[in-house]
């Protein structure tokens, strides 16, 4: 969710919050390098939505869209998690994002 909120900022707020961020590590698969946090942020901003393969918690997949208001701007992100067993990460966006997007435009209409 940190990346969708940080992608909703102009790229310099999101590089200072990244660099005041503890970048301590979760797991042994969390991203702890600035550059390579901001690149997934980039990637987020770009896609729309953000994946992550157990940085959190070991055998956590999730993924991650933002919530948009009526003024079209990020309010909030939505996200789900599932047991990493439960889908490999390659299809997470193509099982899970069709619902989160459906969520995503009701919610629009009210946030």
């Amino acid at each position: 969710m940190g990346r969708i909120l940080l992608a909703s900022r102009p790229r310099e707020q999101a590089i200072a919050l990244i660099e005041k961020s503890d970048l301590t590590p979760r797991t042994s698969f969390s991203v702890t390098d600035p550059a390579e946090i901001l690149g997934c942020v980039d990637q987020a901003r770009e896609d729309g939505l953000a994946i992550f393969d157990q940085e959190v918690e070991a055998g956590l997949h999730s993924i991650a869209v933002p919530l948009i208001g009526k003024r079209g701007r990020t309010v909030a992100a939505l996200n789900t998690g599932m047991a990493a067993t439960a889908a490999g990460v390659d299809t997470l966006a193509d099982t899970f994002l069709p619902k989160r997007l459906h969520v995503q435009a009701g919610l629009r209409r009210v946030l």
